[in-house]
């Protein structure tokens, strides 16, 4: 009688060992399900669906925003094709849950910014059985972090490793090089949004991060910031004359392609000196917007941006490296001519 009761303790404690190596922690601390076969998958932000598309572009269902023909270029055709199902955000291209659950996703993605707004989602796909795990980037070493987890409720952990390894390469060479600037005065950076090129980030702002990371000074302060803040600000053109920054950054291409003949900005700093630049944004924006891994592309070149002189690189190696390893293509030349152009 005695030995029945301790096998069923130990067939008791099985199951629960079991039960436990088929789950894992999300990055809010939850416990999570891992899907036995992780083949149809959902991310329903942004920055997650370009980790999902790093980790395993096979299992997306559908993306959050119809990409522009310039971004799909720089694209798997297949993703490139996926419906758009929208993002469990609080406002915004919400995410059609109906649509979701009709394709019945084997997991679902979520940013953690959005655990309290999503919990509506949540319980949504939990009466279908479908487990929902919260992913963290909202620093650029939390990136890390995400690829590691998804990696492990995707079953990719090798190439979630693989992924890493090339990251903390790319960052520190960027690390070390900064820390080598030495008596190289720090370039001030303003960051150009919008189509008349002002409205940019806070320093602080989780959007603007890659600039302190890669040796800049974000020439915008805000008061009073809150952690985690991501919205943009608007100055005027006054006030962009008041930080007469060092090198731009501008990401709008119809907007970087009117400098030329904008009279009003040829009194700045940076303009007269030739310190304007594109930021490459196909697929996804090499410096924020979303805050993505594309930043482990991004940091090297802005960094090489900042101090040509000091920072080389051979910039086409780079984004061919990246784009094979990150986003499945092989890219000539001439490709990469055109990617960084933005054409």
């Amino acid at each position: 009688m005695l030995s029945k009761f301790k096998a069923l303790i130990l067939f008791s404690l099985f199951l629960i060992t079991f039960a436990k190596a088929n789950t894992s922690l999300d990055m809010v601390g939850r416990e999570v399900k891992i899907p036995e076969h992780a083949q149809k998958v959902f991310s329903a932000s942004p920055a997650m669906t370009i980790l999902l598309y790093s980790l395993a572009p096979e299992t997306m269902i559908g993306v959050n925003y119809r990409f522009f023909e310039v971004e799909k270029k720089f694209m798997l055709k297949n993703v490139a094709k996926l419906p758009v199902l929208g993002s469990f955000f609080s406002s915004g291209n919400q995410a059609n849950l109906e649509k979701v659950l009709a394709i019945s996703p084997d997991i679902v993605f979520m940013w953690d910014i959005m655990q309290k707004n999503g919990v509506y989602f949540e319980n949504a796909l939990a009466k279908f059985d479908i487990p929902v795990a919260y992913i963290a980037q909202n620093t650029i070493p939390q990136m890390l972090d995400a690829l590691r987890t998804m990696g492990v409720f995707l079953k990719k952990e090798e190439r979630a490793k693989e992924l890493i390894t090339y990251a903390e390469n790319n960052l520190n060479r960027v690390k070390k090089s900064v820390n080598n600037l030495k008596n190289i005065p720090q370039k001030r950076v303003y960051l150009a949004q919008g189509s008349n090129g002002l409205m940019t980030e806070c320093t602080g702002n989780m959007q603007s991060q890659i600039i302190p990371l890669v040796g800049g000074v974000n020439v915008h302060k805000c008061e009073g910031l809150k952690k985690g803040t991501s919205r943009k600000s608007k100055i005027t053109l006054e006030t962009l004359y008041k930080y007469d920054p060092d090198v731009i950054f501008i990401w709008d291409k119809s907007f970087y392609d009117s400098i030329k003949n904008l009279s009003t900005w040829r009194n700045l700093r940076a303009y007269k000196n030739n310190q304007i630049f594109f930021s490459p944004i196909s697929p996804f924006n090499w410096l924020s917007r979303p805050p993505s891994l594309m930043r482990f592309l991004g940091a090297v070149w802005m960094h090489n941006k900042l101090y040509p002189e000091h920072f080389k690189i051979d910039i086409n190696e780079e984004v061919r490296k990246f784009y094979k390893l990150f986003l499945h293509l092989e890219l000539t030349d001439e490709q990469i001519n055109t990617l960084i152009k933005g054409e």
